[in-house]
């Protein structure tokens, strides 16, 4: 039962294989700058052998038909023996949970290429030029917004004139949900509690960054909302900005709807602030040595994702559980100490000895507890690993179709 993840950027696609009888990954890497001059592939299979190698990349059904080859040198004998894809999408318009990729299905996600302009096109392009390669397989779009189909409409709807939400469902969707629910999960299986009688609150921070409300088991807010702009302070992502200055702002500087967006999305966030880089850890060293832009982007980035927990204990009605993933969650313990610090009359502290020693986290070992003894909510570091949630949800949607149970059709 081996499941190909399929993880396409605007120029990179990154890939997991996944033996889910018992969910090893037999192999994983990117293909990146594709279309771009010093393409470069790069994996690592089961039982070490890693390389990085300079290839000729200059599309998607080249970085493809790359990918299948080094599949068939060690992973796989053919390419039937992967019998199930799960494609990443970041939004499935009417599609609200994973679903068979189907003409119409592909219309829904080209519907919402506005919201996404760098990255659903090149997601629409993976997936037409990987089903031309294996027709015989079984093609699941495993959509970032579907776990946080249940939020409630008083918690979606903006504050805009009706028909906006009637008609054109413009409304709060979020995303990196399969990254929440997966947090979720484990937070619950490390604790020996069921899910479904916890409120948890997730935040996941990497260069996107998003926070959770999780009502036994169902994401009922989210930060992130409609676009992947919304929200708290990201790598290069504005976040929360009052909407009267935007069209101030490309009055004064002459910016087109595409400039201005691009501004938001590409030129903003930490990188806007700092003037220096989109990574943490070059903010963080930054602010060490007085860099004061270095300085305020960290903790800007800090204060908001404070705020915006406190929102979603509101929202929850209190919680026993606060998970830090994501790139930034689970490497900067600086960052975790900054959005805990100061509220240990609401129940949160942090044991700073076990806060600096996370280190090693891995498939085996994916949490650890950072709370003290004197904490009333349980504070935990989860390696992220929205790969295996995918491979979970293509698993189902193949098994409904009695894809393993009857054998699988030849190509």
């Amino acid at each position: 039962m081996k499941i190909l993840v399929l993880n396409s950027g605007s120029s990179s696609l990154k890939f997991i294989l996944f033996e889910m009888n018992d969910e090893r990954v037999l192999i994983s890497g990117m293909v990146d700058r594709i279309g771009i001059s010093g393409s470069i592939l790069s994996f690592q299979e089961q039982g070490g052998r890693s390389e990085e190698i300079s290839v000729n990349i200059p599309d998607f059904g080249a970085a493809l038909d790359t990918l299948f080859q080094l599949l068939a040198t060690g992973s796989i004998s053919a390419l039937s023996e992967i019998p199930a894809i799960a494609h990443r999408v970041a939004h499935g318009g009417k599609f609200l949970e994973s679903v068979i990729i189907a003409p119409e299905v592909l219309a829904q996600v080209r519907s919402m290429n506005r919201f996404f302009p760098l990255h659903h096109p090149a997601m629409i392009l993976e997936m037409e030029e990987c089903m031309r390669r294996m027709p015989h397989a079984i093609h699941v779009a495993v959509f970032d917004n579907s776990f946080h189909r249940d939020i409630p409409d008083e918690a979606a709807i903006y504050g805009l004139p009706y028909r906006y939400f009637s008609e054109k469902g413009y409304k709060r969707t979020g995303y990196h949900g399969n990254s929440h629910a997966f947090a979720a999960h484990e937070a619950a299986k490390f604790l020996n509690l069921p899910l479904e009688k916890l409120k948890i609150i997730t935040c996941h921070l990497g260069n996107g960054c998003s926070v959770c409300a999780i009502k036994y088991g169902k994401s009922i807010d989210t930060s992130l909302g409609i676009s992947a702009i919304e929200g708290l302070i990201m790598g290069t992502r504005c976040g929360d900005v009052d909407p009267g200055l935007i069209p101030i702002i490309m009055e004064e500087e002459n910016l087109s709807p595409s400039q201005l967006t691009n501004m938001l999305s590409k030129q903003s966030g930490l990188l806007g602030i700092s003037g220096l880089s989109r990574d943490m850890r070059e903010i963080e060293a930054a602010a060490i040595q007085g860099n004061p832009q270095a300085s305020l982007a960290f903790k800007a980035f800090c204060y908001k994702v404070k705020r915006s927990m406190g929102s979603m204990l509101m929202a929850l009605g209190g919680c026993e559980v606060l998970v830090f993933t994501g790139g930034i969650g689970e490497n900067s313990s600086v960052v975790r100490e900054k959005i805990v610090a100061g509220s240990q009359n609401l129940g949160f502290v942090i044991e700073p000895m076990k806060n600096s020693g996370v280190k090693h986290l891995d498939m085996e070992n994916p949490v650890q507890e950072i709370s003290s003894g004197s904490s009333a909510v349980k504070i935990l570091v989860v390696r992220a690993n929205e790969e295996l949630m995918m491979a979970r949800e293509c698993l189902q949607i193949a098994r409904k179709v009695s894809l393993f149970e009857t054998g699988y059709p030849p190509a």
